[in-house]
């Protein structure tokens, strides 16, 4: 798959689904490597956290590739659900979804979680955020 092969929509409900079956795939290899694999757990957390109108969705060849949620809540916006399919990373969809985000947030901060020794902890670093708080199962991070 080439970087042109995907574009960017606002979420619908119906892809609730979708989207966390696509979650489960794409972080199994995280969740057992750090023994939290729980799939009733995981699917619960992004079921009741999903909200579509905060969502972006990514697609190509016909079918999901990933997701991008912004979530303002107690004076920061919670960047949430950002995951790819293997088969997008790699060609700049990442970043160019994060640095879209960051560009969309007007002031104050930007808060994520990511799972503690992601490879995306990286990207992360590299648009600004710093390690506000870690344990052994999530890095919180903060920008701004």
């Amino acid at each position: 798959m080439g970087a042109s092969g995907w574009a960017v929509r606002p979420a619908r409900a119906d892809d609730l689904v979708p989207l966390s079956e696509l979650k489960l795939e794409v972080l199994r290899p995280e969740f057992e490597r750090l023994g939290i694999w729980d799939p009733p757990r995981h699917r619960a957390r992004f079921e009741r956290e999903f909200v579509a109108s905060e969502t972006r969705v990514v697609e190509g060849d016909q079918r999901l590739l990933g997701c991008i949620a912004l979530h303002p809540d107690d004076g920061t916006t919670w960047l949430r659900h950002f995951y790819l399919a293997e088969e997008a990373r790699g060609h700049g969809i990442g970043t160019t979804l994060l640095t879209e985000a960051i560009t969309s947030v007007a002031g104050g901060s930007i808060t994520l979680d990511v799972l503690t020794g992601s490879r995306a902890v990286s990207l992360y670093e590299r648009t600004g955020f710093v390690v506000i708080d870690q344990d052994d199962v999530d890095t919180v991070m903060r920008r701004g």
